[in-house]
């Protein structure tokens, strides 16, 4: 899961903040979003480190390690599972097994979904440039979801791919090129569902399916990429729905999630310069094609082609502009 990019561009050697990039100034600041539990390896107590290095010569004996893998990317687990090693190797081991079962490795070539700016349309997701910690900032205007209209055009189970496409992206090049303009090592990002015009009786029985499905890959398989999430614009009905949905997330992603109603826009500038949060947001963001279209962010500046071996152009995917253009 490591990009050329990474590999060629940037990897420190010790990560200047955490993985929830709080600095020394930040520990304090309740409003830095982070978890007193993400630390850097080094950070680590004598015993976690221990478990840390203990959970690597465990994978290590099974075969299970691609060279080079940092402590970083195991700590996810091992803070998923809270330092329980038999839990996290489980993961682990989960995890490889579903990768192999998708094709999570090639999905990025292999994988087609030309449905996607009919998608996009119907259902506005997009990244949109960085916060003040350098995180790359994912944004969801749920009420603008239009789930009967996308399944006329494609199925659950191409939805379901083209998420897990959209996370090795994220992972092989847009992580890198974020982690190359902060100067130190991003692995977490800020998320912004944006609830402004849902109607709760569209949260229906297919709704609440396919969000449960999307839940599960996320904490199941990618676990801990998530820094600080804000659910704006939420109608007070909107608490029934969120009794439903909070169970199905751990306790460590609970916290890092703040439901707010129609004055949240302070708090979002606490975290965002207002230069790099959309207007509709409470930002001062006007992007030329807007910014649902822009994929505005430091790994515009970085070529797609150079973090994958495969050769460019690929089938139906002349360059990055093309597919995001999608």
């Amino acid at each position: 899961m490591l990009s050329k990019l990474r590999d060629a561009h940037f990897m420190p050697s010790r990560p200047v903040l955490d993985l929830c990039h709080c600095g020394p100034s930040h520990k304090g600041d309740s409003s830095s979003a982070c978890d007193a539990d993400d630390l850097l390896p080094e950070d680590l107590s004598p015993s976690q480190q221990e478990s840390l290095h203990t959970f690597r010569d465990c994978l290590q004996e099974k075969g299970l390690l691609p060279k080079n893998i940092p402590d970083a990317d195991l700590l996810r687990y091992m803070r998923a599972r809270s330092f329980d090693i038999s839990k996290a190797k489980a993961m682990y081991e989960a995890m490889l097994e579903w990768r192999k079962e998708v094709g999570a490795d090639t999905i990025i070539e292999s994988f087609q979904f030309p449905e996607r700016r009919v998608v996009k349309e119907l259902y506005p997701h997009f990244h949109h440039k960085t916060d003040k910690l350098g995180r790359p900032i994912y944004i969801e205007r749920l009420g603008h979801l239009q789930l009967d209209e996308i399944l006329k055009i494609t199925t659950t189970d191409r939805m379901l791919m083209y998420h897990i496409k959209e996370w090795e992206i994220l992972i092989d090049w847009k992580f890198p090129a974020c982690s190359k303009k902060a100067g130190r090592l991003i692995m977490q990002s800020l998320t912004i569902l944006d609830l402004k015009g849902v109607a709760m009786k569209t949260m229906n029985k297919q709704v609440r399916s396919f969000i449960q499905k999307l839940t599960k890959i996320d904490q199941d398989y990618y676990p801990e990429f998530l820094g600080k999430m804000f659910i704006v614009n939420a109608p007070t009905a909107f608490k029934a729905v969120w009794a439903m949905i909070k169970p199905w997330l751990d306790k460590r992603t609970q916290k890092k999630i703040e439901v707010h109603g129609s004055n949240f826009t302070s708090k979002l500038l606490e975290l965002v310069d207002a230069e790099n949060l959309p207007e509709f947001l409470g930002g001062a963001c006007h992007c030329v094609e807007g910014c649902e279209n822009s994929d505005a962010g430091p790994w515009k500046e970085v070529s797609f082609v150079q973090c994958y071996d495969a050769p460019m152009p690929k089938p139906g995917v002349s360059s990055q502009e093309e597919y995001f253009s999608q």
